[in-house]
């Protein structure tokens, strides 16, 4: 969904709102998600303010400026428009992944601090409102406080302090998502409320990795990136792993091969290193001076993603000087294919494909096909194989393609991916349906679609990509693979394979099976071998 744009006449009216719902947000539970982000563009700036609400009133508004971590005080009257809410990752893009990362750190790290509530006493255990979402685990330790009333200056009647005694301590014995259940340590055995107060003690520790590229080579501009996030982090008054012990260890998870998105490499490191959370990432050529970098922010304990974006950056060295390089025993980046050229490199398609579509260049090097931001299928283009035969000879077939953000479903597969306009489908064909994240209907899902036979979830993008997209065929059978990031084998990979791919897809024979990827989305590169 496209953020709301609200013109100055409205703004007053809508920040109100805004404000309203936060406070909404805010009452209804302890577990507060990072708030809104506002994007401010002023009539005498062109740089835009991006950050979150902290005031307004009749004339003027503060919003939190996220880039330099200060307040921004300014006129409503000097206000051209806002966009709210503003996507994180179109923040990221707008500002930096440096400061949004830190930024968003910074959230984690406040959450892991909020109090919860007692929900339930029972004669073994109590419930509490806070979860493993939180940060809890089994066997935290939280302090119990009950709330006895505000203490008043008699005369003027104003609140000067509120009677909070801690009143018992709690440990957890199991945790769920959004609860959690505790009971009582220590000597003491006070009655305990439903609505008392508790207070986890949880402080979070990052371990800022060198964001690296596949092959485990460290690269100049996100060794640059790096050095900023830990200096956005201290700023923000987040503990970060001291430089000299983190180098030690990754030392040795380097030696053992050992790929840093790897949730259990992450949590190795932070039993190692004393992190409750990784930020480890990678970057993957875009084109021959273009790299996207992913980082993910990684829980030690439990292993699961906090935090996942990305952002396009310009490489010093191009593929094929990192190819020298390599020979030469210097660091490198990686492609899956070394020969593959990126399809908007040359006005004419690659020998082997044709199409009877309109396509343009991309901004990753690759191209777009006509109709490629169609929900429906009626006018989707397509890009085929010469070939026709595919269903009944072995190959490889490789796909890149990459997500924008007004990118709704590629389609890669088997068949002339030609839409049948009394089915919302493709018309005699097997293939991958890929939802980019950014759609509101099942963001990111993969599925094999069969036609008029149904479609099965596979599978789910994490990012908007590159993403690499294989089919092959040995003998019968055919596998259907999808490398998420583009990045070789990593845990957020996923495949699926057909045994007996004649009695799958019966329709399909040597006159009527092309291979094809058509759709929204930028294909980067596609290479065929058999």
């Amino acid at each position: 969904m496209l953020p709301h744009l609200i013109r100055t006449p409205a703004f007053a009216r809508y920040l109100t709102a805004a404000l309203l719902g936060i406070l909404v947000c805010s009452t209804v539970s302890a577990q507060v998600a990072s708030p809104p982000l506002f994007k401010v563009l002023l009539k005498n700036s062109s740089k835009p303010v991006i950050g979150t609400l902290i005031s307004q009133d009749t004339e003027n508004v503060t919003i939190q400026d996220i880039d330099t971590n200060t307040n921004v005080r300014f006129e409503r009257s000097n206000v051209k428009e806002v966009i709210t809410p503003f996507p994180f990752d179109d923040a990221v893009e707008s500002i930096g992944l440096a400061e949004m990362l830190s930024w968003k750190i910074g959230q984690v790290a406040a959450q892991r601090k909020l109090p919860g509530r007692i929900a339930k006493v029972s004669s073994q255990v109590v419930y509490l409102t806070l979860g493993t979402n939180s940060g809890i685990r089994e066997g935290t330790i939280l302090s119990v406080f009950r709330n006895e009333g505000e203490i008043k200056d008699p005369v003027s009647g104003d609140v000067i302090a509120v009677e909070r005694p801690k009143i018992a301590q709690v440990q957890v014995i199991e945790a769920q998502e959004k609860y959690c259940k505790a009971k009582l340590v220590g000597n003491l055995e006070p009655e305990l409320r439903v609505g008392d107060e508790v207070e986890p003690d949880l402080d979070l520790r990052v371990a800022v990795c060198p964001i690296r590229d596949q092959n485990g080579e460290s690269v100049d501009e996100t060794l640059v990136m790096a050095e900023d996030i830990t200096t956005r982090l201290v700023n923000r008054k987040v503990a970060v792993v001291d430089r000299g012990s983190l180098g030690q260890v990754l030392g040795e998870l380097l030696v053992q091969n050992t790929p840093l998105f790897d949730p259990k490499t992450a949590q190795k490191l932070g039993d190692l290193t004393g992190a409750t959370h990784v930020l480890a990432g990678k970057v993957v050529p875009s084109g021959r001076t273009r790299g996207i970098a992913y980082v993910r922010l990684i829980d030690v304990q439990t292993g699961r993603i906090i935090v996942a974006t990305s952002t396009s950056i310009s490489l010093t060295r191009t593929i094929t000087q990192a190819a020298g390089d390599h020979a030469a025993g210097r660091p490198r980046l990686a492609m899956t294919d070394r020969n593959a050229k990126a399809l908007g490199s040359s006005r004419v398609l690659p020998s082997f494909l044709t199409t009877r579509s309109r396509y343009q260049k991309g901004e990753s090097g690759g191209i777009r096909i006509q109709g490629y931001n169609e929900f429906t299928y009626r006018e989707q283009g397509v890009i085929f194989t010469k070939d026709i035969g595919c269903g009944s000879s072995d190959f490889t077939f490789e796909v890149v393609v990459q997500f924008g953000h007004e990118d709704m479903v590629a389609n890669i597969g088997i068949g002339y991916g030609v839409a049948d306009r009394s089915y919302n489908g493709l018309k005699d064909s097997v293939y991958l349906r890929l939802h980019s994240p950014h759609m509101r209907i099942e963001p990111g899902k993969v599925k094999l679609n069969r036609f008029k036979l149904g479609e099965e979830e596979i599978g789910e993008l994490p990012t908007t990509g590159p993403h690499l997209v294989r089919i092959t065929r040995v003998d019968n059978t055919v596998t259907f693979q999808v490398d998420s990031g583009n990045d070789g084998p990593s845990d957020d990979d996923f495949e699926t394979t057909i045994a007996d791919f004649k009695d799958f897809a019966p329709f399909l024979h040597s006159k009527n099976s092309p291979l094809f990827f058509a759709g929204a989305g930028e294909y980067v590169t596609a290479t065929l071998s058999k």
